[in-house]
């Protein structure tokens, strides 16, 4: 088949998450036979873009749903004969768009969910922005905590109309886990037209066996630097409880992002030991040395770090804030899951693994996302007729 594979910006082999998913599934469909293209809203500035698969650029990158875009994209698809296109923003707004009310094209739509259905509802809460410096910024907290239950109701809504519009515009839609399917159900109902299917992403990596000599006595964050969804103070504030137990132990926390300078200066205030900011890294030397990985988000998809962790023999210590962690983690001796979002019980498990002496954790539900059983799981979603 023909696989058109949107998403706003530029599906890189380098980048995290959506974009890494894509591209690795994208390769994997291309092994097998297909020919894959991607179409992206911007580029990706002063970086050129790879010469194979073909890129494409909407020629409006201010705005999505103009006539410009449109017109594009429906050429494009006369042009290059797509047989499907895969919209990867489809958890965005993006999936308004690609929608065969919005769209005159004979490709099939697919709209791919990598995230979780009730992303940012379940602990709505937990997403207000507080701050108590002065008395204007306090009467704003206040503010803003009196408008929560009106911005939840209208939060859910939103996402009720989202669904029900991408139920009937797309042929196809993918989610991460069974219970995302069912969350999705339950907010908009039976679709109108789409069939949905429940396929988890790949393994970022090979298969390894790792090597555990090397492991030291430390503890890995990877990710972005956000304040929502990663909330990487939140391990920050951990780390103030668990450092002057294990004064041997250090913290790395490798990623960039908006909210680094902000994270480097409460490490300060804090008076955090051993906490080293990396960067941009490539992550495996990382995944290597550490014992533990620590996730400490208000809600996820299907993080693939904690895999990639796995895979090197990093026991993971997540908040179970979103439906597939219990997925992923199914048991302690895979990782730890911890009641979202206490800080206390973060930092007693993370405790007791650092007193501990270095026991690899179970890597039996890496066989659940090995490539050839997504793949076979995509060829069966994307041959079946909508």
């Amino acid at each position: 088949m023909n696989l058109l594979f949107y998403f706003d910006h530029p599906i890189l082999p380098h980048a995290g998450g959506t974009e890494r998913a894509a591209y690795l599934l994208a390769q994997a469909l291309s092994r097998h036979g297909h020919r894959v293209s991607f179409l992206s809203l911007r580029g990706a500035g002063a970086d050129p873009l790879p010469a194979e698969p073909a890129y494409f650029l909407l020629p409006r990158a201010d705005t999505l749903s103009c006539a410009e875009n449109r017109e594009y994209v429906e050429a494009l698809c006369a042009g290059q004969q797509v047989d499907c296109i895969i919209n990867c923003g489809a958890n965005q707004d993006d999936s308004f768009f690609f929608s065969h009310e919005r769209l005159s094209v004979r490709a099939t739509i697919v709209s791919w969910i990598s995230f979780d259905v009730h992303t940012g509802l379940d602990y709505f809460s937990a997403l207000l922005r507080k701050d108590f410096s002065t008395w204007g910024d306090t009467v704003k907290t206040l503010l803003r905590r009196a408008l929560l239950p009106y911005k939840k109701h209208v939060a859910v809504s939103n996402k009720r109309r989202k669904y029900r519009d991408m139920f009937r515009g797309s042929d196809k839609v993918v989610f991460l886990s069974p219970r995302y399917t069912e969350d999705a159900l339950q907010l908009a109902g039976a679709p109108e037209r789409a069939r949905l299917y429940a396929i988890p992403n790949l393994l970022t990596y090979d298969a390894v066996k790792p090597d555990h000599s090397g492991k030291e006595n430390a503890v890995l964050y990877v990710g972005r630097l956000v304040d929502s969804p990663k909330k990487a103070d939140r391990l920050l504030k951990v780390w103030k409880k668990v450092q002057p137990l294990h004064p041997d132990w250090r913290l790395y926390l490798v990623g960039d992002g908006p909210e680094r300078g902000n994270l480097e200066r409460l490490a300060a205030r804090l008076k955090l030991e051993n906490v080293h900011f990396e960067g941009v890294q490539d992550p495996v030397p990382y995944y290597r040395k550490a014992r533990i990985l620590c996730l400490t988000s208000t809600h996820e998809g299907m993080p693939m770090v904690i895999n990639e962790a796995l895979s090197y023999g990093c026991t993971p210590i997540v908040f179970n804030s979103f439906h597939a962690a219990e997925d992923m983690l199914p048991d302690r001796e895979t990782g730890r899951l911890v009641p979202p979002f206490s800080l206390r019980l973060f930092a007693r498990e993370l405790n007791e693994l650092m007193s501990g002496p270095y026991v690899p954790p179970s890597t039996r539900v890496l066989t659940n996302y090995q490539p050839e059983q997504i793949i076979s799981l995509w060829m069966e979603c994307l041959q079946e007729q909508p």
